[in-house]
């Protein structure tokens, strides 16, 4: 694609969609060049495709990350399912191993609510570097029944997702894809209204986790991605 749009033969960008990711049942499985598989994917990957694309948006542009509430990891926010993040910087929460127990299923929760933290770091940190006129913001669908995002997660949060989750449809608690994927067009289309570097929860800007506002600990991991 990159090189389609550098001959021209693409139309110039005006929006990005990082939808990507995955959910372990450990914190041990590790990617092509040996980082923890979903760090490498729900952080790494969203900064060096941003990395590759981002010169080819013309304003107006919107780029959307896809997090997930759970990166609060409290009681409200998972119903006690999902633990809190642990962030010890992106050295080592990118390393296969990186929290304890890391062949247990409670570590890949782990390692997956603070990919999302760190998701949510790096659109603060993207927001301050991209110019006028291109947006970027987190978007988190919430819960969405038929993904097949707890496939690789541990039998318990399958059953959750398979059985139980789908019963809340009713609510609104929970969409289908096709309602997040509209929720989703909305966003990147700027039919949401949303600031650069804001959090949208579903269908509106809304805070994130005290923990994710943090200037210092956003310019740590752009350095280091711009390392990897």
């Amino acid at each position: 694609m990159e090189g389609l749009l550098d001959a021209g033969e693409l139309p110039p960008l005006h929006g990005v969609v990082c939808n990507a990711g995955v959910h372990l049942s450990n914190a041990l499985t590790t990617s092509a060049d040996g980082y923890e598989l979903t760090f490498a994917v729900n952080v790494i990957a969203t900064h060096v495709l941003l990395r590759r694309l981002h010169a080819h948006l013309r304003k107006p542009a919107r780029i959307v990350v896809t997090v997930s509430d759970a990166h609060f990891g409290d009681l409200r926010h998972t119903g006690g399912t999902m633990p809190a993040p642990h962030w010890a910087g992106p050295e080592i929460v990118s390393r296969p191993g990186a929290f304890d127990r890391p062949a247990r299923i409670r570590a890949g929760r782990r390692a997956y609510t603070t990919s999302k933290l760190g998701g949510i770091h790096l659109v603060h940190e993207w927001a301050r570097r991209l110019p006028d006129g291109i947006d970027i913001v987190s978007y988190n669908p919430s819960l969405v029944s038929g993904t097949g995002l707890a496939r690789d997660a541990g039998r318990t949060l399958q059953l959750v997702m398979t059985w139980i989750v789908p019963l809340l449809l009713v609510t609104p608690l929970v969409d289908t894809p096709r309602a997040a994927g509209g929720r989703l067009a909305d966003v990147v289309l700027g039919r949401t209204h949303a600031p650069t570097g804001s959090y949208v929860h579903r269908d509106r800007v809304a805070r994130s986790s005290a923990e994710s506002y943090d200037a210092a600990r956003e310019e740590e991991l752009w350095d280091w991605l711009e390392q990897v």
